[in-house]
């Protein structure tokens, strides 16, 4: 075999991830959001647990995932003068006390710190895989996959934590938590080190320069995005995906709630809400094939509203077929919606950056949605529950259907 011949070999097995590489970025995404995930089914555990309305823990979830998603944000600059096998390490390790103290306490005051410790340390294995995979040679296969991998381990959640919370309540759930973690914290030992560009560019980042920016400025630099273009047309979109957002974390955080409403137990709620998030993966599968045959606009407007109608009907639901049918048709068009999303925002600048950004906003929007969902309910039942990711959905249809024509109007005349 030649030179040329073994060389070819060897960057066609440089450019395939490293199955260590997508274990250990799965892992950390798995146990990043495992507690985000985990909330609907602790809702009424904790509820028993502390003798507290929905608002209080709605108030406190949403709390733990607005420092999570802040937390995101912090660290994405400075991540890249970091290893990032410690930087999800120590946010581990954080995480395993955050929930054996949440397991344990019987202040709810001591188990709101917890929950904040909790969104923070989860910011930290979140990032340090997010830039692994970002770091990778094929950076799109990678995310590719990894998206699937995770959906798949995520879809397995639902469906075993009942075994916890309905035997043991809220301290089983955490309890659970604090062991998968344990489990699963070693594989992120494979997480990709930082390149020599990362780093270069972070060591030449001088504290004088830093320091010299505006608040904002530094946000955008954290997120990528200072010198991206079409800030105008991408901002208005961000904000339009951050009021739908909220819709959704309103929904999510209730779902075991509606289905027990509906007449299931934990346990076929689980399975149901796990199965169709392995269905609803053909969101995506179909957002793919469809392609841009249609323009991205239509496709995009058209999953935003059938999303939220499916939503509203959801959260009134009363049967379990008609529950699993529309957690299935919910789940389907949020991920359908995913792909031309990121597809517009690619669009708006061909480097990625403002398709990085909007993660971390989108959690941004979920955040308070666990709030304004449980303060619904305990205002006026789950009748008022229905109206929030209609009122939002339409919102944002609004803000994004504006948007985006004049976004592809000016695009169009400039070529």
């Amino acid at each position: 075999m030649d030179l040329i011949e073994k060389q070819s070999i060897s960057t066609a097995d440089a450019s395939a991830p490293p199955i260590r590489q997508l274990i250990a970025i799965t892992a950390a995404w798995f146990l990043a959001q495992m507690c985000y995930y985990a909330q609907y089914q602790m809702l009424g555990p904790l509820m028993n647990r502390f003798d507290l309305d929905e608002a209080l823990i709605g108030v406190m979830f949403s709390q733990e995932i607005m420092v999570y998603a802040l937390a995101m944000l912090l660290i994405a600059g400075p991540l890249s003068r970091f290893s990032r096998v410690k930087v999800a390490m120590i946010g581990g390790v954080l995480l395993i006390i955050a929930n054996l103290v949440s397991a344990s306490t019987e202040s709810f005051e001591l188990l709101r710190v917890m929950r904040l410790l909790s969104g923070m340390s989860a910011a930290l294995i979140g990032a340090a895989g997010t830039a692994s995979a970002a770091s990778s040679l094929n950076p799109q296969r990678v995310f590719a996959i990894v998206t699937v991998t995770w959906g798949l381990m995520a879809a397995l959640q639902p469906v075993l934590v009942p075994y916890l919370t309905v035997f043991y309540g809220s301290a089983g759930g955490y309890y659970g938590m604090a062991g998968i973690i344990v489990l699963f914290l070693p594989l992120c030992r494979w997480l990709i080190p930082p390149n020599q560009a990362e780093c270069g560019t972070a060591a030449n980042g001088s504290v004088e320069a830093t320091q010299r920016l505006t608040l904002l400025q530094n946000l955008a630099e954290y997120l990528g995005v200072r010198n991206a273009p079409n800030a105008r047309y991408a901002l208005f979109m961000m904000l339009g995906l951050f009021i739908y957002g909220v819709g959704q974390g309103s929904i999510q955080v209730f779902l075991e709630q509606i289905g027990l409403r509906s007449g299931l137990d934990e346990f076929m709620i689980g399975q149901v809400i796990g199965v169709a998030m392995i269905g609803g993966l053909l969101g995506a599968v179909l957002a793919g094939w469809m392609g841009s045959r249609f323009g991205n606009i239509r496709p995009l407007i058209a999953a935003i509203i059938l999303n939220i109608v499916f939503a509203s009907a959801l959260a009134l639901a009363e049967s379990p077929v008609v529950y699993a049918i529309l957690e299935f048709l919910w789940t389907f068009s949020y991920y359908f919606l995913i792909p031309y999303v990121m597809g517009v925002l690619s669009e708006m600048d061909e480097q990625g950056r403002w398709a990085v950004a909007v993660d971390a906003v989108w959690w941004l929007g979920t955040a308070p949605g666990a709030a304004v969902g449980t303060m619904a309910v305990s205002a006026g039942g789950y009748l008022i529950l229905s109206f929030i990711p209609v009122i939002g959905g339409l919102v944002s249809v609004v803000l994004l259907l504006v948007t985006l024509k004049k976004f592809y109007t000016i695009r169009e005349s400039s070529l």
